[in-house]
């Protein structure tokens, strides 16, 4: 994942400390990569631990690798995007498309970097032994909550999705044991998830949370937490596009993961859209 995306992505949560170091190295990102903890906090006007906090904050398990990683994307030379772009009023239908194409692309190449395989794996095993999935998402999320029924009712697993949170609860607490509570929430914040997530845990269910890369109360009330990337919204959107995007790919990869590691789905897949052809047909 672009290093200066990431921090670009993480400075409204930024402390006044982390402020300064962010505005250093984006400003002097080839300076910052051949310069010490202490001569990085003379230049920023910080501590040296701030320093190397910083760079864990970003994910990064030292300096040296956020270092590293930084110099990697800065010799790079690959023609890909690397800032998010807003629309502007009377803008042009080609500069639309051409600004939200872009988006997406960073979007969806941001998220690809940071998903990680243990964290897929074990998201599967918790599935393949759920009696249930009962999945739950407000907003835009909602939208990757349906995905998630659509695509794993296919082969034949149990899914239940109620936008109504008043429906919902009931069937939480009246879910079979082992059953997943897959709670999607970009944020992390939603009060809704929140109150879902501590029935669950009530329930003693285990809970699979999808939500944006970074420390939120929702990440850390799961069993299994993945993340997307943290895509800039434009402050006029009207819809969630960047992030439902990366819900989207998120789900699709461990769909497919899920069904290559379990060859028999593959045939019921193929039976449910012969169904649909034949139905389509008539």
């Amino acid at each position: 994942m672009s290093v200066l995306l990431r921090m670009n992505s993480f400075k409204h949560s930024f402390s006044p400390t982390e402020l300064k170091i962010f505005h250093y190295i984006e400003s002097n990102p080839e300076k910052a990569t051949h310069m010490t903890a202490k001569q990085l906090a003379q230049a920023a006007s910080v501590s040296a631990p701030s320093i190397v906090r910083f760079s864990q904050k970003m994910g990064y398990a030292s300096l040296t690798d956020f270092k590293i990683q930084l110099s990697t994307e800065l010799q790079s030379t690959k023609t890909v995007p690397t800032t998010y772009a807003d629309v502007q009023p009377n803008e042009s239908f080609h500069s639309i498309k051409q600004k939200i194409a872009t988006n997406a692309q960073i979007s969806l190449n941001e998220t690809v970097g940071i998903l990680q395989e243990e964290t897929f794996l074990q998201a599967i095993e918790l599935i393949k032994q759920a009696p249930a999935i009962l999945t739950f998402g407000v907003g835009a999320s909602a939208l990757t909550a349906q995905d998630i029924v659509h695509k794993w009712s296919r082969i034949g697993q149990f899914v239940f999705n109620e936008r109504d949170i008043h429906l919902f609860i009931p069937q939480l607490i009246n879910a079979p044991a082992n059953s997943v509570v897959w709670l999607i929430s970009n944020s992390g914040k939603t009060p809704e998830l929140l109150y879902l997530a501590e029935i669950a845990k009530k329930k003693q269910l285990p809970i699979l949370t999808l939500t944006q890369l970074g420390a939120n109360p929702l990440h850390e009330s799961a069993t299994i937490g993945m993340q997307t990337a943290r895509p800039m919204e434009a402050e006029n959107r009207s819809a969630a596009t960047n992030s439902i995007l990366s819900q989207f790919l998120t789900v699709d990869i461990l769909f497919y993961l899920y069904i290559s590691q379990n060859h028999q789905y593959i045939k019921q897949i193929l039976e449910s859209k012969k169904i649909m052809e034949d139905f389509k047909q008539q």
